[in-house]
C-alpha cells in the first residue's frame, strides 16, 4: 500500500483532475460540446448609433434605453418606406423596386425640407460610395 502512496501525484493530493481526458470506449460516443458564442439579434441597428454620434460628437455616449428607443425608431421607419416603396411598385405595375420608388417613399413619409435633404445625403452617400469602387 505503502508503494501506491508513491506513485501518486501531487495533483492528486491537491484534489486536482489529471489533465488529460479519458480517451471515448466507442469512436461514436459524443464528443464534449464546444461553447459557442452567442450572435447578437442580426436585425438591430445599435452597433452603428455610436459610430454615427463619434463623428457628430466626440466623447458623447447613449444609454441602454435610449439605444432601444432610437433601434426601434430606426426600425420602424425603415419598415413604414419599404411599405410605401412597395406600394408605389405595385399602382404602378412593376415587379422591380428601383430607387426612385424609395426616394420617391421617402418624400412623401418625410415632412417637407427632411425629406429633401434625407434624399440629397443618400445621393451623395451613393455616389461617394461608387466613386470609391
Amino acid at each position: 500500500m505503502a508503494e501506491s502512496v508513491s506513485e501518486a501525484t501531487s495533483e492528486e493530493f491537491l484534489g486536482k483532475e489529471s489533465v488529460e481526458a479519458p480517451a471515448p470506449e466507442n469512436p461514436k460516443q459524443k464528443q464534449p460540446r464546444r461553447r459557442r458564442r452567442r450572435r447578437r439579434c442580426a436585425d438591430s441597428f445599435a452597433t452603428y448609433f455610436p459610430r454615427v454620434l463619434k463623428c457628430v460628437h466626440q466623447g458623447l455616449s447613449l444609454s441602454q434605453e435610449t439605444v432601444k428607443v432610437m433601434d426601434s425608431f430606426v426600425k420602424d421607419t425603415f419598415e413604414r418606406i419599404a411599405d410605401e416603396a412597395s406600394r408605389l411598385v405595385r399602382n404602378t405595375r412593376r415587379t422591380t423596386l428601383t430607387s426612385d420608388e424609395i426616394q420617391t417613399a421617402v418624400r412623401l413619409l418625410l415632412p417637407g425640407e427632411l425629406g429633401k435633404h434625407a434624399v440629397f445625403e443618400a445621393t451623395k452617400a451613393m455616389i461617394l460610395n461608387i466613386s470609391r469602387k
